[in-house]
């Protein structure tokens, strides 16, 4: 308990001393570790959304009235031994469904209520792993102006978010970098500004091993104090943004809390294990010059 309460005062000596580099530190692993962690929540909402769209066994397929009559094509559909079931939906039917999305901006609806919104058929599958075979068949047929199914928008959805990763992980990994090297700068400050207490110490006979602890005791601090908030951050986030998405798309979104909980917890093991390396790295090389 001394041993302990001796690093403390000792750490909050040397952060005093270097209240520049030790803001810098802080903030630095504060905003890399929050990217990540949001980056990792992102991630696992992208996974829920691409698991339901996936899931999804209906397409829908707009047709052309001008060249053919809706009927007759729904006709012609329930026909194919793929699809199990088909409805027409007419532009008001489509309309109803949308209104909501159009809260608070009448004059949007009104606008899109005005333009032309051709007919619908909605087709329900037999087997979801059939809607490649069949959106292509059905792009074939006559009169039919487009075809969209889920898998579409799950397609594109899991391309956005590659490329949203890698730059991401780029992004992380210069947050990173730097937290490494501002955590190295202060604590080679600290121990140019120690250098003389250090030599009494070990001429005292103190052990190279217990002067280089209280150093990495004092990144570890920096390191906890930058992840502990970077950890705040995300609970407020999960709890203002995806919990109420939860909420309101309970068939889409399933965020487990002891999911949460384990994204917070690494966040904050991994920004301690910044300070600590980063003190590491400085300590290695300037006690042998102590």
């Amino acid at each position: 308990m001394n041993i302990l309460t001796y690093y403390l005062r000792d750490a909050r000596e040397g952060i005093r001393r270097n209240k520049g580099a030790a803001f810098a530190t802080v903030l630095l692993i504060f905003i890399s570790l929050t990217i990540t962690g949001v980056a990792i929540l992102f991630k696992s909402s992208v996974n829920d959304i691409v698991t339901y769209l996936n899931g999804q066994v209906k397409i829908k397929v707009f047709v052309d009235t001008s060249l053919v009559n809706t009927e007759d094509v729904e006709s012609v559909l329930k026909k194919n031994p793929y699809i199990s079931s088909t409805s027409i939906e007419t532009k008001e039917e489509t309309l109803t469904k949308l209104k909501p999305l159009f809260e608070n901006k009448a004059y949007l609806f009104k606008a899109f209520e005005k333009s032309h919104l051709p007919d619908a058929i909605v087709i329900e599958l037999h087997d979801k792993k059939d809607s490649d075979v069949v959106a292509k068949e059905l792009k074939k047929v006559k009169g039919i102006s487009d075809v969209i199914y889920a898998q579409t928008f799950a397609q594109k959805l899991i391309k956005w978010t590659d490329t949203i990763n890698v730059y991401g992980v780029l992004i992380v990994a210069v947050f990173i970098l730097s937290s490494f090297l501002t955590v190295s700068i202060s604590i080679n400050l600290a121990l140019y500004q120690r250098q003389k207490d250090i030599r009494v110490k070990l001429l005292l006979g103190a052990k190279e091993t217990h002067v280089r602890s209280q150093f990495l005791f004092e990144g570890f601090l920096l390191g906890m104090m930058g992840s502990l908030l970077a950890s705040f951050v995300l609970y407020f986030i999960y709890q203002q943004v995806l919990f109420q998405l939860q909420v309101k798309f309970s068939t889409i979104f399933s965020f487990d809390t002891n999911y949460i909980n384990i994204v917070m917890l690494a966040i904050v093991v991994g920004g301690s294990l910044i300070g600590v390396l980063g003190s590491f790295l400085s300590t290695r090389r300037l006690m042998k010059h102590a």
